[in-house]
């Protein structure tokens, strides 16, 4: 059995999708926690904004690392935390290596900045969890 190396750099990608996006929001949002639900959600416009401006960024290494920091701290625990660094990692260096996608590094450290904004813009807010 051969395993095709592409073809699990393109499932991985789906962890940067819209639906999987909104599964995570809805997810956060159930329980509510509004204060993760904002990190999220400001993070991810953040990145969207900023990337109208900088064309060819790849949307999915983004939301990909937006997504692992924030669920990670969601969940609080380091087996979850570890497992979502692991799977982020995989699929970033994927995409440059098996799908040579350009400029997934630029889109990487750009969603941590969003994740790092998102952060200190919540801290004046004071925002409360149900």
């Amino acid at each position: 059995m051969k395993i095709d190396r592409r073809e699990i750099a393109r499932d991985l990608m789906g962890l940067g999708s819209v639906p999987f996006l909104l599964l995570v929001v809805v997810r956060v949002a159930m329980v509510g926690n509004f204060l993760e639900l904002f990190h999220i959600v400001t993070a991810v416009v953040l990145f969207g904004l900023i990337s109208i401006r900088l064309r060819g960024l790849h949307f999915h290494s983004g939301r990909i690392v937006i997504m692992a920091i924030f669920t990670s701290v969601f969940y609080d625990d380091r087996y979850y935390t570890t497992f979502a660094l692991l799977i982020a990692l995989v699929a970033i260096f994927s995409f440059v290596r098996y799908l040579k996608i350009q400029k997934v590094y630029t889109s990487l450290v750009l969603g941590l900045i969003c994740s790092l904004v998102s952060y200190l813009v919540s801290l004046p807010l004071d925002l409360r969890n149900i």
